[in-house]
């Protein structure tokens, strides 16, 4: 049961880079994250419903709403939906998945809650070089490609910020109620985002883009968090901090299957470099591992990013 659902987050988080990038055929960016938040946010609420939760909120839930909200739900999220116009669904995952070691470096030097061990100096200058790699000139690399890529950057950054701001805030937090919230706050700036920016006479509704919403609502944001957060609670924070690299792997293969995404030998390079950083910095030490842990948050691809339990390692973000 519990490698069976791992097998499954790691295939819909790598998937959801993917189902972004159909999204986008015909709908701008901000209106079709807007609207796939806007779903999401009912479906977890109906959840609730369910449980017939009381949401009471606690200053320290205020401020993770309003970080889940503000950076992720709604600049993360633009950024990454914006850069997939101009970037492959394959290379934003692994862009991404250098959420970790942002993380690391703001641990350190902004809350202060962690120091930097030399594994993890070693894998964020690793990581650095790939990312470089990347960005490395070559005959493909116009200017809204490398836009796109800092796009990727900057909402992997939004991403790490807010995920230093719920281990500080969010200790006793329920993930449900933040995400509902959270997501709730973030439909709505990305929809007004939209209507300032966007051109809603222009959208051409189609079966695929319709359906690639729902599915990132329903299988990348409600399936996909209530497994989550079920296997975090059965598994060593080891084994699960591996989908950190094992998702964008996946969305490189389906980005090359389904949408014939090419990727040069260059930025092969490029990718197998920022994902050992990112394993030499997350993998923890023998000692480490043998310590009770609440493993990473889920990335971008996914809805829900709360953590109802500050994460002991680095390994924050996968998807």
């Amino acid at each position: 049961m519990v490698a069976a659902l791992y097998a499954l987050i790691c295939l819909i988080w790598g998937s959801t880079w993917l189902a972004i990038k159909v999204s986008l055929v015909g709908v701008p960016p901000f209106l079709g994250a807007g609207l796939r938040f806007l779903l999401a946010t009912t479906m977890v609420g109906l959840v609730l419903g369910l449980r017939r939760k009381q949401i009471e909120l606690t200053r320290d839930d205020k401020v993770c709403v309003l970080s889940l909200g503000l950076l992720v739900f709604w600049l993360d999220y633009a950024c990454v939906y914006w850069a997939e116009l101009h970037i492959s669904s394959g290379l934003t995952a692994v862009l991404f998945s250098t959420m970790p070691l942002m993380t690391a470096l703001l641990s350190a030097f902004w809350t202060r809650s962690e120091t930097l061990r030399a594994r993890n100096v070693a894998g964020i200058l690793i990581g650095v070089a790939g990312t470089a790699l990347l960005f490395w000139p070559q005959e493909r690399l116009g200017v809204m490609h490398a836009l796109g890529m800092l796009s990727t950057l900057t909402g992997s950054l939004c991403a790490a910020i807010n995920l230093v701001t719920m281990k500080k805030h969010g200790r006793h937090s329920d993930p449900f109620v933040l995400n509902f919230l959270g997501m709730g706050l973030g439909a709505v700036c990305l929809l007004l985002m939209s209507a300032a920016l966007e051109r809603w006479a222009t959208v051409v509704w189609t079966r695929s883009n319709v359906l690639a919403i729902i599915y990132l609502s329903l299988f990348g944001s409600v399936i996909a968090f209530s497994a989550y957060y079920y296997l975090i609670k059965r598994m060593d924070a080891t084994i699960v901090s591996l989908s950190t690299l094992i998702i964008p792997i996946v969305a490189l293969a389906l980005g090359r299957a389904f949408l014939h995404e090419t990727v040069t030998p260059a930025a092969v390079v490029g990718i197998v470099t920022t994902l050992a950083g990112v394993g030499v910095a997350i993998l923890p030490r023998a000692e480490d591992r043998r310590r009770p842990t609440i493993a990473m948050q889920p990335t971008p691809a996914t809805a829900p990013q709360a953590n109802a339990q500050p994460a002991t390692h680095d390994n924050s973000a996968a998807s």
